[in-house]
């Protein structure tokens, strides 16, 4: 390995226990942080020195079995966790980005890394406000388009790994630092290629596609049902249809900020190296999406993390850059109805991304440079 890093992984979750897990197993000297109120789910990390994985697939550190991966620190100290790590990696759901930030960014240096694993639509911009608020300079700020492990939490300090994608992309702010900053994640993440910006990264993974959707035209069977097992997340002809008038959409934004637009089809494709002759068959050919359990409710993150800060930026984007968003803007109602709340006064207006009052030229200046 040519270089040894220090990885602070911010997060207790099933991706978190992964990411920290397979980026020991690389080498690195990891830290596992979350707020105190998960304490219990890090204790026997803690307890143990380590996190226990069992792998299913080749494409992971130490390839198929059981490994044990040692974890230097655990800890409800965000300051002790992050102080001098080279990468500081949240992995949680989006939503809880705001709250993290306000206590994380104080205690950031020039240097460092700050990759959102993932980061939503624009995760990167929420990032760099709380960064200016706290007077916080020269953190590099990134995020791929999706996580890349596929897997859950199988007991106290263990996990399956059933998963892990083949290629994301990464998206830098300012777009100037991407070179640099892909250079230095490939240490641990040479699976990342660089997007030509955070708005690119963040509408180029396939979670708006195959989360939100199919858990509203679901609703029936999973609130009666779930959470129970399917294959490609339950979608049918009919929601594949409503799903690839909503990819449209997303494509359309893409393309009005002169951004390269991947159909959701193409996606799959990309991260799973599943095919098929659209996107219906494409879906039910993913391996990973064979025998999956649905969520229990609506209060699952497919909802409550991917409608306020992947969906409800998206539509935003659309209305500035005059792409009309119809099915966008229907599943935000809609998930909002089924969930009583408001996805668009709490979800990541472009005030929260720091791009209020940008043109098209305006916003490509300001991703690009990180000048209005």
């Amino acid at each position: 390995m040519a270089e040894k890093l220090t990885i602070a992984v911010l997060g207790a979750g099933n991706g978190a226990h992964m990411a920290a897990a397979e980026t020991s197993l690389m080498g690195h000297a990891v830290r596992l942080w979350d707020f105190a109120q998960f304490d219990s789910v890090m204790k026997p990390v803690r307890d143990a020195g380590g996190i226990k994985v069992d792998v299913k697939i080749d494409h992971y550190a130490g390839g198929k079995g059981q490994h044990f991966a040692p974890i230097a620190l655990v800890t409800t100290d965000i300051k002790a966790a992050v102080d001098g790590a080279d990468v500081v990696m949240p992995v949680m759901p989006a939503q809880y980005h705001e709250r993290l930030l306000a206590d994380l960014a104080p205690h950031l240096k020039g240097g460092q890394i700050l990759l959102l694993n993932p980061g939503g639509v624009g995760g990167a911009l929420v990032a760099k406000r709380a960064l200016d608020a706290a007077g916080v300079k020269g953190v590099k700020l990134a995020q791929p388009s999706d996580l890349l492990y596929g897997g859950r939490i199988s007991g106290s300090g263990a996990a399956n790994v059933t998963g892990k994608k083949k290629s994301a992309g990464l998206g830098v702010f300012p777009a100037t630092d991407g070179k640099d900053v892909l250079a230095r994640l490939a240490a641990i993440y040479p699976e990342y290629r660089l997007a030509t910006n955070v708005i690119e990264a963040g509408m180029g993974g396939p979670g708006m596609a195959v989360h939100p959707l199919p858990m509203l035209m679901n609703a029936v069977n999973i609130e009666k049902n779930g959470p129970y097992t399917c294959d490609g997340y339950d979608i049918t002809p009919a929601v594949a249809s409503v799903i690839e008038a909503m990819d449209a959409e997303r494509c359309a934004v893409l393309q009005a900020l002169g951004l390269k637009a991947v159909p959701a089809k193409d996606i799959l494709t990309a991260f799973y190296g599943a095919t098929g002759k659209d996107f219906y068959e494409t879906v039910h050919n993913v391996p990973l999406y064979k025998n999956q359990k649905t969520p229990a409710d609506f209060q699952d993150r497919y909802v409550t993390e991917e409608v306020p800060t992947q969906l409800f930026p998206s539509a935003e984007l659309g209305r500035v850059l005059g792409v009309p968003t119809p099915v966008f803007d229907a599943t935000i109602t809609l998930c909002g109805a089924a969930n009583r709340t408001d996805y668009r006064a709490s979800g990541w207006s472009l005030a929260k991304l720091g791009l209020q009052g940008l043109d098209r030229d305006g916003l490509k200046t300001y991703l690009e440079t990180g000048r209005r």
